[in-house]
């Protein structure tokens, strides 16, 4: 009983001190490439990281630019309400101009009708001009919409 034992002690140290650290080759392999592979993922996750840090840059200048001719349009847009209010001011004082003269009313007339075609022209091209504005206007703000998502 004692040789079984000293043969069972013996057996057990030779195991211990020989081996040091039991770990089967095939799971230290299988660790192995599951650290590389999320290494990899890792440095891809990185990559893809900065490209959109780049991309939010560009399109925040993008959207500043587009705030600012937003501002810009709606400006234009003002200024040309405020033309067309003088416009309209203008035509309403024609008859006192010519109340105290001596015209034709044929004269008169016609003079009323040249400033209404040269106002209508006016009228027609600020109108365009507007909808031009509003339309690039809405443009950017589905640019905008759009780069928000």
């Amino acid at each position: 009983m004692a040789r079984r034992c000293l043969l069972v002690i013996s057996a057990a140290l030779l195991l211990l001190s020989g081996t040091g650290c039991i770990v089967t080759t095939s799971s230290y392999e299988m660790k192995a490439r599951e650290a590389d592979s999320l290494r990899d993922a890792l440095a891809s996750l990185n990559r893809e990281k900065a490209k959109l840090a780049g991309e939010n840059e560009a399109l925040s200048k993008q959207l500043a630019s587009c705030k600012e001719t937003g501002a810009a349009l709606s400006s234009q847009v003002r200024e040309m309400e405020a033309s067309l209010e003088r416009l309209g001011e203008g035509m309403q004082g024609s008859p006192q101009e010519f109340e105290g003269n001596r015209i034709t009313r044929e004269r008169f007339i016609d003079e009323l009708l040249e400033r209404e075609k040269a106002t209508g022209k006016r009228l027609q091209a600020l109108s365009e001009r507007t909808e031009r504005c509003e339309q690039e206007l809405e443009r950017m703000r589905r640019g905008t919409a759009a780069a928000d998502r």
